[in-house]
């Protein structure tokens, strides 16, 4: 079955009888958020018809036809319209700049973590053996860049003031990509790890950092407090030692989980009638809760998202079902 893509154009926009025409890529529509997650699906597609990542360790799939995957997956990335990328402090913006539109924010958030994470998992097969085979070198880059930008996304995220920012992490495909991100981390630190070195101080900062993610989560989220022991467990195993060091400040909030979980009480997910655009006009790019619900659906089991036991015996680390 063979179909046109939808034009970047509002439904407003759109009248019977008349040639339509659409929008550059660069002006945001309400057509803008679906256009990129088609293109991602389309990538994604190839790799599960190209690559047989159905189990981790099975028959070795092309290397370069992989590699190959990559690029084209950097290349949606590299050509994300400019309100969707993550270059820039939307608190500088101009009041009514148009990426500062809740709905935009909120779409910028979830390509950019599915993106990411999608390359954190394709490859992930060739993380380990990068510790001990050069050929595999350019996954390990691939894997640390990917895992770095969820992270960053999910920080920058997290200083908007939306109320989707304190409900965000009640959604499981929202701790998947967080988790995903920092399996990448742990995976490559104990696999490289020389304490004395900066490099693995760094490395330590940086994964404890990405820990403070999951503490938010607890309160909202069995699954985050389960996985968030699983990973101690993994630095205790290895001898990583829990703290920034030398000095290093580490965030591990105490009652962060608590204070998000009593604001969430407070407020919920921005609608299409409640949230309005900068312009006062209701934001036609605004996801509406259902929207919200197929991307980050709270009710997937998130053991069944990832082969998580093949993961963490990857770490030489016993995994406690969930």
């Amino acid at each position: 079955m063979a179909t046109n893509k939808p034009l970047n154009s509002n439904d407003d926009d759109l009248v019977d009888g008349v040639e339509n025409v659409a929008k550059p890529i660069d002006q945001p529509t309400s057509m803008s958020y679906c256009l990129q997650r088609i293109r991602l699906g389309e990538v994604c597609r190839e790799i599960s018809d190209s690559i047989p990542f159905t189990k981790i360790g099975s028959k070795e799939p092309q290397y370069e036809r992989m590699r190959n995957i990559d690029t084209k997956l950097r290349e949606v990335a590299e050509s994300l319209p400019p309100f969707f990328s993550l270059d820039f402090n939307t608190n500088e913006l101009p009041e009514t700049d148009q990426r500062r539109a809740p709905g935009i924010v909120i779409q910028r958030y979830i390509i950019n973590s599915l993106l990411h994470a999608q390359r954190c998992r394709m490859h992930l097969p060739y993380l380990s053996r990068a510790a001990t085979d050069p050929a595999y070198s350019y996954s390990r880059d691939a894997c640390m860049e990917a895992a770095r930008m969820v992270i960053r996304t999910e920080r920058q995220l997290a200083r908007e003031d939306l109320p989707f920012v304190l409900a965000r992490l009640k959604f499981t495909g929202v701790l998947h990509c967080v988790c995903i991100a920092i399996i990448v981390l742990l995976m490559d630190l104990c696999r490289h790890k020389s304490p004395q070195s900066e490099g693995d101080r760094d490395s330590r900062v940086e994964i404890y950092n990405a820990f403070s993610i999951l503490e938010e989560a607890r309160g909202q989220s069995p699954f985050a407090e389960k996985i968030l022991e699983q990973f101690y467990a993994i630095l205790h195993r290895h001898n990583i030692p829990l703290s920034g060091g030398e000095g290093r400040p580490v965030t591990r909030p105490g009652n962060v989980s608590e204070q998000a979980s009593k604001q969430t009480k407070d407020k919920s997910l921005p609608s299409r009638d409640s949230q309005m655009s900068i312009d006062g006009m209701p934001d036609p790019s605004l996801p509406s809760f259902d929207d919200l619900w197929q991307v980050f659906d709270t009710n997937v089991d998130p053991a069944s998202l990832v082969d998580w036991n093949t993961l963490f015996f990857e770490l030489d680390t016993p995994f406690v079902s969930l």
